[in-house]
């Protein structure tokens, strides 16, 4: 019987030198990061069979430099700056953001600064 944690494992059929053919259990490649709001999967954010082979990278090869990288699209990013624009501003209200929409709405706008 197999070890219990090679269960949750993908089995592999291996050729050795001698001409047998074995099993081995890796792991499953990690599934790529997707928007937290619209599901879609991110760019420029990697991916690799192993998490530690992603933690080995530099902190700018991990997401891009800007706002809510990582975390939201560009589009959808796009649409908080936006609507975090027109709050602080005042020409919507925050009870008017969807409530999907609000923490991030909520983090750009300390981050912005109206000239």
């Amino acid at each position: 019987m197999v070890a219990p944690f090679k269960r949750r494992l993908k089995r592999v059929a291996v050729r050795t030198p001698g001409g047998r053919v074995v099993f081995r259990y890796r792991r499953e490649k990690t599934g790529k990061h997707v928007c937290a709001l619209c599901g879609r999967p991110l760019h420029g954010v990697p991916h690799g069979r192993r998490p530690s082979e992603v933690r080995k990278l530099s902190k700018t090869e991990k997401r891009p430099e800007r706002i809510f990288a990582g975390v939201l699209c560009g589009d959808c990013a796009r649409k908080v700056i936006e609507i975090a624009f027109y709050v602080k501003s005042g020409a919507m209200d925050f009870s008017e953001v969807d409530i999907k929409m609000r923490p991030y709405v909520a983090a750009a706008m300390k981050r912005m600064v109206l000239a």
